[in-house]
């Protein structure tokens, strides 16, 4: 027996969660659809903005619920009792929370937006095109006929990998918090955030120089060359990148240590 990661147990973690969850899925299914179909009877003014903001906040919400189970410990022995491993659990979670959701988003802003717009141009005489404004990048790559083609996939995938990581960490927060871990993993990230600010602020004075306040802006004497910052933006896309796996491999021994 694959004492690991089995399909079948993966398969029937994930027909548990929907049959549970069924009602509620279908409610906040219905429950996006109408927001975003209400964002779009305006026509297309709407900005990509507003819809990553509610793609953000509400999945941050639903990925600090992930093991809210364990705030009750007769629900948290039955979960650990379930005849699935760790990983299972973990892998469950994690396409739930990221892989899911996102797709969850993605399909209920396509249907408002068509729903929405058409509604529009119905009761308000209106022409407005229908324009997926998430879909698309924030420039135009070119110009047809006047009109401005875009490219969807940076963009998309940007988004994408700002609310993996955004999951990973409230994922974490959920089991690593007991009770309110949306709120007790914000008030973790504003901490981390000042105790990194300050220490960057530290690397710069010792770095670069000396630096100084001036009224609202921030004077740091620096002569570096051209290859330093491309290497630190190297650096820094690939921690990027590595902090979500990190952040999962964290939840999973976090979820190792739970005892029934």
């Amino acid at each position: 027996m694959n004492t690991t990661l089995d399909i079948n147990r993966l398969g029937l973690l994930f027909k548990r969660y929907f049959t549970e969850n069924k009602q509620r899925e279908l409610t906040f299914w219905g429950i996006t659809t109408v927001v975003f179909t209400l964002m779009h009877l305006a026509g297309s003014r709407e900005k990509a903005i507003s819809v990553e903001m509610f793609l953000y906040i509400s999945g941050f919400i639903f990925a600090a619920r992930t093991f809210k189970i364990f705030n009750f410990t007769p629900s948290g022995m039955h979960y650990l009792l379930i005849p699935a491993t760790h990983f299972e659990k973990l892998t469950t979670s994690i396409i739930l929370s990221t892989f899911y959701y996102f797709a969850m988003i993605l399909i209920t802003y396509i249907i408002g937006t068509v729903l929405g717009t058409s509604l529009g141009n119905l009761f308000f005489d209106t022409h407005n095109a229908i324009q997926f404004a998430l879909l698309q990048s924030a420039t135009p790559e070119f110009v047809v006929n006047g009109h401005a083609v875009y490219n969807s996939g940076p963009n998309l995938l940007n988004t994408f990998i700002a609310f993996a990581g955004i999951q990973a960490v409230f994922m974490l927060g959920s089991i690593y918090f007991k009770g309110n871990a949306v709120g007790k993993t914000m008030l973790a990230i504003i901490a981390l955030t000042i105790v990194l600010g300050l220490i960057e602020l530290f690397l710069l004075k010792v770095t670069f120089g000396t630096y100084h306040i001036n009224g609202q802006m921030m004077d740091i004497s620096i002569t570096p060359e051209h290859n330093l910052f491309r290497s630190l933006q190297t650096v820094g896309t690939i921690f990027k990148y590595a902090l979500i796996p990190f952040f999962w491999v964290v939840t999973y021994f976090r979820l190792t240590e739970k005892e029934v």
